[in-house]
């Protein structure tokens, strides 16, 4: 560091008249020390400014210990290159050894520039006691101190691994709320130490596992007690370390009080997510011969259903095992022995005796360990499937039965040709691509549906998943184009794209139907070619194609998209490929297939989509403007495709066209 020129001759005056005694003094080492701008050449200049109000306020000044107490070696001037650094630990000898066998330490020896020492927690020349409310270490706000390096900013070390973000999650526990309300509860320091800050791996932490249970019994001790009597704490002891301590049921910072339904211990999440981490454990399991499928048949009783249901009332894991003193059954102090369920039944059921409290167990609950159950599933699941069974085909045959009366009522009687060959093929190769996509598609989002296990079970792997998707994709999008070239240069096709184009009409001709069926008008509007929900439903199925088409071809080749398109086009696309396929999908159920199926003048189903014919009295009713413009006169004529009445069950496919021969 190059010394300004008027801090050597100030410096070398008050030397020469004050003498060694006052050169040690604190005023002397003020002289310089106090006037930030004397040390501007530096980084940071302000790290070698002290004010006399910092020393007398410090817990240092009120000792009257003066500046060379710490800074020792630093009696001439300029001072010495090789002075000794201050070090705390001459006087706070155990506690720099805590501090030397801590973790923080351990990261400053390993060269962390960010690793905290003793001036990063209690502050430089204005130490304060931790008793002092304005300290940083004051119990109160020692957590907002940590926060400096464990909070939502976190800290990166240098090897780039960011620290546990936990001040967070202890903010929102109940120990750091109660702390803001009053102080008093458990901060950092209490569970890990206050200078000794050890890593949960080494056996005298205080977050060891071994330890957790102490460490927490400073606060909780009757509860510490019940557990290092019951079975986990027996087990712990014996150094099985897979037997849950506190912090595996209650969280380590995260701690919610037990009807916080956030909780891990809250009654609707308690079996599932706790209990069941270990005891639902196939590995844990066999490893030390537990019961199986406990929490299977916990969750599928009543006791299960009701807790998931938010009913406070209902039985949990801790109702009947207890909360902190879990037992096995063989330990004649369990609230599950043989001689105290009956007590533990009557908390919930007070006229409870051995014989109730038989009747509920895990294993008389479980199908395959009670043979009284599982003879009674086995016949019921043949019941069902014969039942239900022989239900479905007497049902198929009646409904067979109406569908083929539909039928040769179209060959009975006058019918209306309304859709051509290339446009059957279209719909039927379109709907069949349509539904593979949807299948292969949710298949991908929801890959635990039982449905897509069953799919996974007969051979659809991701690559085999993937590969169809793709070629229906591809299919969906051949006929899509083989469409765009039948309106455009076909002559039927150019009379069914005109007839498809919106109109102001559509829009009077919705509220009218509507009208109609709220009965507020008496007559039916008269509709064209195509009414207004098979235009709405043609183009939505235009433009969901093509969303679908340049979304899909984006996910399928992403590298490719980002070279030539935004970044976030790729996410974009899926998330809207997503929601699209949603869209479609509920539109096709709720609207197309109610149409086609359910509508009372369709049902049990509209065979246009496989004859191409209506029959003629549908025409007059629902189309009978289009009857009456095209369709009503013998000798009616349409240029492009138009109507010409014929006769016989095969007249050839022209549009509209009419046959009135019975056969």
């Amino acid at each position: 560091m190059r010394t300004p020129a008027v801090m050597v001759i100030v410096a070398a005056a008050v030397s020469g008249i004050a003498g060694p005694a006052l050169a040690q003094g604190d005023q002397l080492c003020l002289m310089c020390h106090s006037d930030v701008a004397l040390f501007a050449g530096l980084e940071d200049p302000t790290r070698m400014v002290v004010t006399d109000e910092d020393l007398a306020g410090s817990v240092h000044g009120a000792l009257g210990l003066g500046c060379t107490f710490c800074h020792q070696g630093y009696t001439g001037f300029p001072h010495p290159a090789d002075a000794p650094p201050p070090g705390c630990g001459v006087c706070h000898g155990q506690v720099q050894r805590d501090y030397d066998d801590g973790r923080h330490a351990y990261a400053l020896e390993r060269g962390e520039e960010l690793a905290p020492t003793c001036v990063t927690c209690h502050g430089g020349h204005d130490i304060k006691p931790s008793t002092d409310p304005e300290s940083p270490t004051y119990h109160a706000v020692a957590a907002q101190l940590c926060a400096n390096c464990h909070g939502e900013a976190g800290l990166l070390t240098r090897d780039v691994v960011r620290l546990p973000q936990t001040y967070t999650a202890y903010a929102e526990s109940v120990h750091g709320r109660a702390v803001e309300d009053n102080g008093g509860a458990a901060s950092c320091t209490d569970c890990h130490g206050v200078h000794a800050m050890r890593g949960p791996l080494d056996s005298e932490s205080m977050i060891n596992r071994m330890n957790v249970s102490s460490t927490c019994g400073q606060c909780h001790e009757a509860v510490s007690a019940l557990y290092d009597m019951s079975i986990h704490g027996r087990a712990l002891r014996a150094g099985l370390i897979d037997s849950p301590t506190c912090t595996d049921c209650h969280g380590e910072h995260h701690i919610l009080a037990h009807d916080d339904p956030q909780a891990r211990t809250y009654a609707a999440r308690l079996a599932d997510e706790t209990c069941g981490e270990c005891h639902d454990d196939p590995e844990i399991v066999r490893k030390y011969g537990l019961a199986g499928g406990v929490v299977g048949s916990y969750t599928d009783s009543y006791h299960g259903w009701a807790a998931k249901s938010d009913y406070e009332r209902a039985a949990t894991c801790v109702s009947c095992h207890g909360a902190h003193w879990v037992l096995p059954e063989a330990d004649s102090s369990s609230t599950i022995h043989p001689i105290n369920v009956a007590a533990t039944c009557r908390q919930c059921h007070p006229d409870a005796d051995e014989a109730f409290a038989t009747s509920y167990t895990h294993a008389s609950a479980s199908i395959s360990a009670n043979p009284i159950n599982h003879w009674i599933r086995l016949i019921y699941v043949v019941l069902i499937v014969g039942t239900i069974g022989l239900m479905a085909l007497h049902n198929l045959i009646v409904l067979n039965y109406y569908l083929v009366e539909r039928r040769l009522e179209e060959r009975q009687v006058g019918y209306v040709m309304r859709f051509d060959r290339i446009q059957l093929w279209q719909h039927m190769i379109n709907g069949i691509a349509f539904i593979i996509l949807v299948i292969t598609g949710f298949a991908l989002r929801f890959p635990d549906a039982w449905w897509v296990q069953g799919l996974a079970a007969v051979g659809m792997s991701e690559p085999v998943r993937s590969t169809v998707h793709r070629v229906a994709a591809v299919v969906l999008l051949a006929v899509g184009l083989s469409h765009v070239w039948y309106v455009l240069f076909n002559r039927r096709g150019r009379v069914e794209i005109r007839a498809m184009l919106p109109e102001w009409r559509d829009v009077t001709d919705a509220g009218g139907y509507l009208a109609y069926h709220l009965r507020w008008r008496d007559r039916l509007p008269k509709f064209g070619r195509y009414d207004y929900t098979q235009k709405a439903e043609y183009w939505a199925l235009v433009w969901g194609s093509a969303v679908m088409a340049v979304t899909g071809f984006v996910l399928w080749f992403p590298v490719q998209a980002v070279q030539i398109l935004p970044w976030w086009v790729v996410p974009a696309s899926q998330t809207v490929h997503y929601y699209e396929a949603w869209l479609a999908t509920l539109a096709i159920l709720v609207w197309h297939l109610f149409f086609v199926i359910f509508h009372p003048d369709a049902y049990p189903m509209n065979w246009a989509w496989i004859t191409g014919r209506i029959p003629e009295r549908v025409v007059r009713h629902h189309h009978s403007r289009w009857y009456e413009e095209e369709l009503a006169h013998p000798d009616a004529r349409q240029v492009d495709g138009g109507a010409t009445p014929r006769s016989g069950p095969d007249t050839p496919e022209a549009s509209g066209s009419v046959s009135t021969k019975r056969d």
